[in-house]
């Protein structure tokens, strides 16, 4: 049995996690486990599969007063950027409104506005076809204007926990070692099981991309244009957030990432690195189970378009089905997801610039990654690109990302595909 003291500090350790995360339900998911008395990792566990139910950035809006389903239709991306740039904010009332009641919420100042976490960023230019031209007009739909070849969006399908809304800086504590039961005689003393536990920072990270828009798109700005702006600015900003979540290395400002965290498994080909084969993958499987990180829902493979591409041509043994078997689970069994955010110039030795890093985890939503403030901080310059007709605008995202439970993922960063 454990000491009434460890029972407490549990509950306590609950209750604040539960405070942190009051805006998504926190409060009573924390309360109801303290009185079974259940672990962070349940309540982290409620609170994921909470947001996976509705979806992070859909959690987001919500938690800060903006209902997707009713306001989407009338919000407008390019009526908060003409309405800052013009500095007349009449017939921008919601846009105004929401980003005032998402600083409200949050509790934090941007530079410029919030707004919901779905827009995104390129350089539009409406005298030029290949740029916002081809979408000013009534008859282009925006829904299915054609996104820039962004690297995929992948983590949070595998399963990575999202904790948006966070104001303060999250810290979670983990079990780092614990000392091993004993066989003791009849009359011998018990051992004392001693926990040594560890806290991981999501100290939040500021992402930031620049689109260039000229006055006259503004002017002649469509719901298309709207529509078309404001995914490839998601897109832009989640492509940066999910590369620091997988290779950040924490310097310059970056987080640190998987590939870089420390005790994670590292599956070794060679001095030069090695031709990805069937046991390499088998190796990243052992890795988790090794460190008591058993399988979940959440477990499988992240590679690179080119590792899929090498996996369907390379046969398990002579004669045999090749590695990547198709279907939902194509990787020994498990999910796989292909992203581009997965490196593939990577050198090991004399091997040059060919290898590509495998990621593989028994449990993805030890990924935890955090999203602070009101939303994405759009800040209009209309002063220095001036001459040119044109306006600046600058979208950050503050975001902090962690492995929690560094075993449950293993790594192999010299895979020759050739």
């Amino acid at each position: 049995m454990q000491p009434l003291s460890a029972i407490d500090a549990r509950q306590v350790e609950l209750l604040r996690m539960g405070d942190l995360l009051a805006h998504l339900g926190g409060q009573e998911l924390a309360l109801r486990i303290a009185k079974r008395g259940g672990s962070t990792s349940q309540f982290f566990e409620a609170i994921a599969a909470r947001t996976r139910d509705t979806g992070p950035t859909s959690s987001a809006d919500a938690a800060l007063g903006f209902d997707s389903r009713r306001d989407a239709r009338t919000y407008s991306i390019c009526r908060l950027i003409r309405a800052q740039a013009e500095q007349k904010w009449t017939d921008a009332g919601l846009e105004l409104d929401l980003s005032n009641l998402a600083t409200t919420k949050s509790g934090t100042i941007p530079n410029g506005f919030y707004v919901p976490l779905g827009i995104a960023l390129r350089d539009f230019n409406a005298g030029t076809a290949g740029e916002a031209g081809n979408l000013i007009g009534a008859t282009i739909d925006g829904a299915r204007a054609a996104d820039p070849l962004r690297k995929a969006s992948v983590l949070a399908a595998m399963g990575a926990t999202i904790l948006p809304g966070l104001k303060s800086t999250l810290s979670i504590p983990r079990f780092t070692s614990s000392d091993s039961a004993a066989w003791k005689s009849e009359v011998a003393a018990a051992g004392t099981i001693n926990e040594t536990t560890a806290r991981v920072e999501l100290t939040p990270k500021r992402s930031a991309v620049v689109m260039v828009l000229s006055r006259q798109a503004l002017l002649q700005a469509t719901p298309e244009l709207d529509q078309a702006i404001s995914r490839q600015l998601t897109a832009a900003l989640i492509e940066l957030l999910e590369w620091g979540a997988v290779n950040g290395d924490g310097s310059n400002d970056a987080p640190v990432g998987i590939r870089n965290t420390a005790s994670v498994t590292d599956v070794v080909g060679g001095v030069n690195g090695s031709a990805l084969a069937y046991d390499h993958l088998v190796d990243l499987e052992y890795g988790p189970g090794a460190g008591n990180c058993p399988d979940t829902e959440f477990s499988g493979y992240l590679v690179n378009a080119k590792t899929r591409k090498r996996l369907r041509q390379t046969q398990r043994a002579w004669g045999g089905d090749e590695i990547w078997a198709g279907g939902e689970r194509p990787l020994l069994g498990y999910r796989a997801a292909v992203t581009n955010n997965m490196p593939s110039n990577l050198e090991k030795g004399s091997s040059g610039a060919i290898c590509s890093s495998v990621l593989f985890s028994s449990d993805w939503s030890q990924l935890m990654v955090a999203i602070y403030g009101g939303g994405i901080d759009l800040t209009v310059d209309r002063v220095t690109l001036a001459s040119s007709g044109k306006i600046r605008i600058v979208a950050a995202l503050h975001a902090g990302v962690a492995a929690l439970v560094p075993a449950a993922f293993a790594k192999m960063d010299d895979a020759i595909i050739a």
